[in-house]
């Protein structure tokens, strides 16, 4: 073998020129195949690693109260943190909060998206670098976000300054409705201007985390939807989003507190059920009114309340009475007030104490003021048959596997209009697989492209054989006659086609990575351009990848030495006396 091996390398060099045409052609190929390739793993590198990332982070858990896309907010940020908890590849922890509003400037209106960003010492110095790397300050300091003396400071990006009319120092005044429906208007104060080359971000103006949820109306144990930065993403993003999604499982919803009527008082446990219309047509069945209508009982604010109770209370339909419960994170106590809509008959797993009530004002009641006993277990009898009719504590939404099957789940979700909080658990790679997609066919064309060219190059590789085979048949003749075997003949031929193609796609590689160095320095003005989103920084962004690099190479040396073998084994199967007798 090391003699086979010695003798192609040794007939490569016989013959140079037109070896170093061949592999020049074939380098060329292995050049366009990596960068083609790179720049496409570039391109998805960009999307989710500079855009996606911060849009909804690796893994984002969503969190929609009453269905309201635009309220995304949880009432308990100690049990939605709680499922987070013990997750080594979870790197970083972001509430992700993107508002739009109406801004007014120096003689200048525009609408933006407020969007609220950490910048305090929970930060680590990597993130804060791709921070800066990103948004790019061209006045003004990150820092002073946080300056106690400034009214909401903001940074402002380049565009949207100039539409706005705005400077460093300048007050802009924003119009907005609230997530609670709640017309607000809030004065900021533009403390820097950044420059990004995605077009999608030229809306955005970026507040303070603490200072956007205190304008929008935050409370501090509340929570919005939730961005994880994870350690590898692809291999991690997925798992654990299952984890979580798993830990977020919910219990039923129930408000334990006293109900009152003048000077009579009970313990009760108020329940929702819910109101879509298979329970209701499920709840009128089992319902035994005593006293009041269905109707009544069925309407959104519906309010049930079983005989023995009416009886403790001395109620009746359309009188009302007090609840008071203790509240989780207040000190003071709830005191609402509401109205019987009817009266049933107690029922095996109903209880003589529990009050239903329609879930849209049970709800309403419930996340306002969430109860003292939120995250305990109810149970309402073994086996009963009312369980699967009372509300639970949000509804949580099944994982799902990409981007079609994510659409149709938030247009179900609207179709169905739940009174419930929905939270959602799904990682970059399901809500953006389009991209992959993308990236996937990017892939196909140049790698498409790329083997009609090298077709085009393996015929001369199969006509360079045959030439080369044509001249040497002689010597082949005299190797045969002194004892090589067949087996040998064609491996002498295949190796030098592998060696030929190894050398080519190493020249190739190198070729294909002083390009892409080439390129990237190159720079790019394409603030206003919707391809700007593919640069970074203005430059080219590449990420060869050792897979592709590696893949693209053997896959070239397999089809070279493929092609190779069947002229080989022509060469391999002539008589050793006809070769001899071969004359030129």
């Amino acid at each position: 073998m090391t003699l086979l091996l010695r003798l192609s390398l040794r007939n490569l060099l016989r013959q140079k020129r037109r070896n170093v045409l061949l592999g020049t052609a074939m380098a060329l190929g292995v050049m366009i195949l990596i960068v083609a390739n790179s720049f496409s793993h570039g391109i998805s590198d960009i999307m989710f690693n500079k855009i996606m990332r911060w849009v909804t982070g690796h893994v984002s858990v969503r969190f929609n109260e009453k269905g309201g896309i635009m309220r995304e907010i949880f009432r308990d940020r100690e049990r939605a943190r709680a499922a987070l908890e013990g997750e080594p590849d979870v790197e970083q922890v972001d509430e992700s909060i993107g508002y739009f509003m109406r801004a007014i400037g120096n003689g200048k209106s525009d609408n933006i998206i407020l969007v609220g960003v950490n910048t305090g010492d929970g930060i680590d110095e990597k993130t804060r670098k791709e921070v800066e790397e990103s948004f790019r300050l061209v006045e003004g300091r990150w820092e002073d976000l946080r300056d106690p003396a400034i009214e909401n400071p903001a940074i402002v990006s380049l565009e949207k300054a100039r539409t706005l009319n705005v400077k460093k120092n300048d007050v802009l005044r924003v119009r907005f409705r609230n997530m609670f429906a709640q017309d607000q208007a809030a004065r900021l104060t533009v403390v820097g201007i950044m420059k990004n080359d995605n077009i999608f971000m030229q809306p955005v103006i970026f507040v303070e985390l603490s200072n956007t949820k205190a304008m929008l109306g935050f409370r501090p144990y509340e929570t919005a939807s939730l961005s994880l930065k994870v350690a590898n993403p692809q291999k991690t993003a997925r798992a654990l989003a299952d984890r979580i999604h798993d830990r977020l499982k919910p219990g039923l919803a129930f408000i334990s507190g006293e109900a009152a009527n003048g000077p009579r008082r009970h313990g009760v446990t108020v329940v929702g059920y819910k109101s879509d219309d298979a329970s209701k047509q499920k709840l009128s069945e089992k319902l035994k009114l005593t006293a009041g209508t269905l109707e009544a009982a069925l309407k959104s604010d519906g309010v049930i309340l079983p005989q023995p109770l009416a009886e403790a209370l001395a109620l009746s339909p359309g009188e009302a009475f007090g609840l008071s419960f203790d509240r989780k994170f207040e000190a003071t106590k709830a005191d609402l007030t509401f109205k019987v809509s009817a009266v049933c008959r107690s029922d095996d797993g109903l209880g003589d104490d529990t009050v239903l009530m329609n879930d849209d004002k049970f709800y309403d009641a419930y996340y306002e003021n969430l109860p003292a006993n939120s995250g305990a277990a109810f149970t309402p009898g073994k086996g009963s048959a009312w369980a699967p009719l009372f509300s639970p504590e949000w509804i949580l939404l099944d994982r799902t596997a990409n981007t079609d099957d994510y659409k149709k789940k938030y247009m179900e979700m609207s179709k169905k209009k739940w009174k419930g909080t929905t939270v959602d658990v799904s990682t970059m790679y399901e809500t953006a697989s389009d991209i992959l997609k993308l990236e996937g066919v990017l892939n196909l064309i140049t790698l498409s492209a790329v083997m009609v060219l090298f077709f085009i190059i393996l015929l001369g590789v199969v006509n360079t054989l045959r030439m080369t085979i044509r001249e040497r048949t002689r010597e082949i003749g005299t190797v045969r006659a002194i004892g090589m075997q067949q087996a040998d003949v064609k491996r002498l031929f295949v190796l030098e086609t592998f060696f030929l193609t190894l050398f080519a796609s190493a020249a190739g590689t190198l070729a294909g990575f002083a390009a892409m160095a080439g390129l990237s320095r190159l720079t790019f003005h394409l603030q206003d351009n919707p391809f700007g989103m593919l640069f970074v920084n203005g430059h080219l962004h590449f990420v060869p990848t050792f897979l592709g690099v590696a893949g693209n190479n053997l896959l070239i040396s397999a089809i070279a030495v493929v092609t190779a073998y069947f002229p080989a084994r022509r060469a391999a199967r002539l008589s050793p006396a006809k070769a001899l007798r071969h004359f030129e």
